[in-house]
């Protein structure tokens, strides 16, 4: 008997295993989609990609070939993913960046463009959070989450939309929240900002892809659920932690929290081309919420 097992999901590299001879061995594939990366060649462009889900996802798209942008508000962060990335051999390129300046926006297509001669693919993952009980959410709070989680996305995609039109190809990725789905007891109190600029996102999505599906650009949605200790938990103790955590588990059929490779994954999927006939879609990355379904 023979047993076939992944070593790396770069090279598509093997082992062989054959249990009667007691061997092992090692093999590379050698068709067409063993030799070829996913992302060959593309240019991609992902905001607020300094740590968490962000900077697993560009680590993956260089990964399967891609020269990555790391657009990000904090200088620090992009100067430690960039470095870290060109240590591993990989092409990337840092730019500091406010997802809700367009002059600054404008200047990074410009140089992305610049650089690599053409952008294939935008991620638009930056975003903050600013919880508050109802009775004291202001309007600062209000205005400072929705200008950087809804508006940085339209913002991000009409400085990139030039590009991509002119060349008749482009991948747009939003990523929202499960949170912008529906709500739950328990789950998600003080997040009414954050809710709605991810519902927004998703209806935004959906409304770009109509815009620019005639010019050969998807456009499509990530909402990802819980992945576990997240930054977004940092301010509950140990012991409230475990508590949600135990909630966000119970509420899915797969019983567990999710990981950033698997966010990474989905949203890898959504920016190659074998999502090229997939546009205006939300795909929850969730592990079968039982809330949501």
């Amino acid at each position: 008997m023979l047993i076939l097992r992944w070593k790396s999901h770069t090279t598509r590299h093997v082992q062989l295993f054959s249990a009667n001879m007691g061997r092992q061995l090692d093999i590379h594939l050698h068709t067409k989609w063993g030799n070829e990366m996913r992302l060959q060649d593309r240019v991609a462009i992902v905001t607020g990609s300094g740590s968490g889900i962000r900077k697993t996802m560009v680590k993956r798209f260089t990964e399967e070939g891609a020269s990555v942008v790391i657009a990000d508000i904090n200088q620090e962060a992009v100067d430690t993913v960039v470095r870290e990335l060109k240590e591993a051999g990989r092409t990337a390129l840092g730019f500091k960046v406010d997802v809700t300046n367009r002059s600054e926006l404008k200047e990074l297509m410009k140089t992305t463009a610049s650089k690599f001669g053409r952008i294939d693919i935008l991620v638009n993952n930056a975003g903050v959070t600013r919880n508050r009980p109802f009775q004291t959410m202001n309007g600062e709070d209000w205005d400072f989450v929705l200008r950087v989680d809804l508006k940085g996305v339209f913002y991000c995609v009409q400085a990139v939309a030039e590009y991509m039109i002119n060349q008749r190809y482009g991948k747009i990725v939003n990523i929202s929240s499960t949170l912008g789905t529906g709500t739950t007891p328990g789950v998600g109190s003080g997040t009414y900002n954050y809710a709605a600029a991810k519902a927004g996102v998703i209806q935004l999505t959906k409304t770009l892809a109509r815009e620019l599906g005639p010019h050969g650009i998807n456009v499509n949605c990530v909402a990802p659920g819980n992945v576990g200790k997240s930054t977004f938990h940092s301010t509950r103790t140990p012991q409230e932690m475990e508590k949600h955590l135990a909630l966000r588990r119970s509420l899915t059929v797969l019983n567990r929290t999710g990981t950033l490779e698997e966010i990474a994954n989905a949203v890898l999927f959504l920016v190659s081309d074998e999502s090229s006939f997939i546009s205006g879609q939300l795909l929850c990355v969730d592990g079968g919420r039982t809330d949501r379904m």
